[in-house]
């Protein structure tokens, strides 16, 4: 009997589990906080000022940051030490909430700390999200790089639903600046929990980190997912269904709230039903076993997708007055955006972990930048065109031909060498 062996094997399994267990603590901590500030300052802003407009500006600056500044960021997080960003990042987000929050007792909360507050929090989330995707497969071995991954979709699911709805309740019991405190709080806590987290518990072979010149190293990265077939698929397919997506979500409340004449209550549970539905669907992706190929998921995904996204403007076409048909719409709505949510899992998990494991820890914040700026860059594109389809020509077309892209993509990938044994 190997004594010692079994207890050094129990002793790394312990390890594993203790660091996924803090990893994913801080980050349903922070993400709550920061879930339940926005959804306050949102409707703060849209209360005092009436204006979609200056609603739409802190949804652009909040993005704009991220797409300029994600590739250099990448570079960053494969320079420096990954734990001191991810744990800086985290601190301070927490200590410019709370100086924004002392500021607002003596001031008020007005529309530009607001902005200020909303552009510096994209800035430091954007060096905490890279950094930290690139850091996931250093922190726990390869057989549980799945569960963490899906644990860590559905905290995001989950804190999608509960955050809108707890900041809602407590809108009208607490005083709005409280909701800077109380994600600055939410912030420390997530950091002070890093600190704990292994950063090097999945021995990898060290390389020496470059520090040529930053423009080069992105050029560098570029060259290396252009070299690399699998990765270079998953990156286009990526940018091409972002844009599509973000399409389709601008013309699901025009058919809903202005066509339908569904009220914006029915539309917060239509919302509600594709977060859940990434719930459930990325922990049912959690206990699939890892060694099985995914691709056939993938390609299924993406075929109900489309086929969803084709029938989520067949109410439009006929007549719904009665209040029995107005729930009936109600349920389809969030049929489709539930089985959508769901769906979507097995097309991003599958994704998402390919590109951890095919990518050298050396390039993966980069890689991970590159990829940020790529995908968020299309996406204000997709959902300009999606409204101006959807005023001037027809929802119902829209949705019909974002359906009808996504079956497309899904037979391309079909053709793709060397995904189906990667996935």
């Amino acid at each position: 009997m190997n004594i010692a062996g079994d207890f050094k094997k129990k002793s790394t399994i312990n390890s594993v589990y203790t660091n996924m267990f803090i990893f994913l603590a801080g980050k349903m901590v922070s993400l709550f906080g920061s879930r339940i500030m926005n959804f306050a300052i949102g409707l703060y802003v849209l209360r005092v000022t009436g204006s979609g407009i200056s609603f739409a500006l802190t949804m652009i600056i909040s993005t704009v940051p991220a797409i300029l500044i994600s590739p250099f960021v990448g570079v960053l997080a494969d320079r420096l030490n990954r734990k001191m960003v991810v744990v800086l990042a985290d601190a301070l987000c927490g200590l410019f909430l709370i100086i924004a929050y002392l500021i607002a007792l003596k001031t008020g909360l007005t529309l530009s700390l607001v902005f200020i507050t909303v552009f510096f929090l994209s800035i430091l989330n954007t060096f905490f999200n890279i950094t930290m995707e690139a850091s996931i497969p250093n922190i726990v071995d390869e057989r549980r790089l799945t569960k963490i991954n899906s644990y860590n979709s559905s905290i995001t699911s989950l804190a999608a639903i509960v955050g809108p709805a707890l900041g809602g309740f407590v809108y009208g019991f607490v005083p709005i600046d409280m909701f800077l405190l109380l994600a600055g709080i939410c912030f420390i806590i997530s950091a002070i929990t890093e600190t704990f987290i292994n950063f090097n518990f999945n021995d990898i072979p060290v390389v020496e980190k470059s520090k040529g010149k930053v423009l080069s190293e992105i050029i560098s990265a570029a060259r290396y997912v252009r070299t690399k077939q699998v990765i270079f698929t998953i990156f286009m397919f990526a940018v091409f269904i972002n844009f599509v997506f973000s399409a389709y979500t601008v013309s699901l409340p025009h058919i809903v709230n202005v066509q339908l004449g569904l009220s914006p209550e029915q539309y917060g549970l239509i919302q509600s039903s594709f977060a859940i539905g990434s719930l459930i669907f990325s922990l049912i992706y959690s206990i699939m076993p890892d060694k099985k190929s995914k691709y056939r998921y993938l390609i299924s995904a993406l075929m109900i997708v489309s086929i969803l996204m084709m029938i989520t403007g067949i109410p439009t076409l006929t007549l719904f007055n009665s209040v029995s048909q107005t729930n009936l719409l109600l349920y389809y709505f969030m049929l489709i955006n539930f089985s959508i949510g769901g769906a979507l899992m097995f097309v991003n998990l599958p994704c998402f972990i390919l590109i951890q494991r095919k990518t050298s820890d050396e390039y993966r914040g980069r890689v991970y930048g590159l990829l940020d700026t790529m995908s968020l860059s299309f996406q204000p594109l997709g959902m300009i065109l999606g409204g101006l389809f959807t005023d001037y020509i027809s929802s119902f077309l829209l949705v019909l031909i974002c359906g009808i892209l996504f079956l497309v993509t899904s037979l391309i990938l079909t053709k793709v060498k060397g995904l189906k044994e990667a996935i």
